[in-house]
């Protein structure tokens, strides 16, 4: 009996503690846009996580943000060490834009940032 009970200790012993790490990928964005000729630009850092995906939704109406047609998924670009960017083409002038950034894990989970706006120049 005491052998047995020390194999059950020896076997509990090797069980591996799964230990959960929790990122706010958003807790630092830091996202800047920029207008240059036309062409507007949305930079943003994220917090360090071998992200599945990372995006942008972006759309001109907010009263429609919620509805799938509201918006426009844009995939992001790795610029350097938990950086990424996105260029906007064809923007309406004048013209007040919505977006949001999401993340996907392996695991294929979206989260979404706080919704942003900017306006285009005229």
């Amino acid at each position: 009996m005491p052998l047995f009970a020390l194999f059950l200790l020896v076997l509990m012993g090797c069980k591996k503690d799964v230990v959960e790490v929790s990122v706010d990928a958003f807790s630092d964005l830091n996202a800047e846009i920029k207008q240059v000729r036309g062409v507007n630009s949305l930079q943003f850092t994220l917090q360090e996580f071998p992200y599945k995906e990372v995006g942008v939704k972006l759309g001109a109406n907010k009263s429609k943000w919620y509805q799938k047609d509201g918006f426009t998924l844009l995939i992001a670009n790795p610029v350097s060490s938990n950086r990424y960017g996105i260029f906007f083409n064809s923007l309406t002038p004048n013209t007040t834009y919505y977006f949001q950034i999401y993340v996907k894990n392996a695991s294929g989970k979206e989260i979404s940032s706080d919704l942003f706006s900017f306006t285009t120049n005229p």
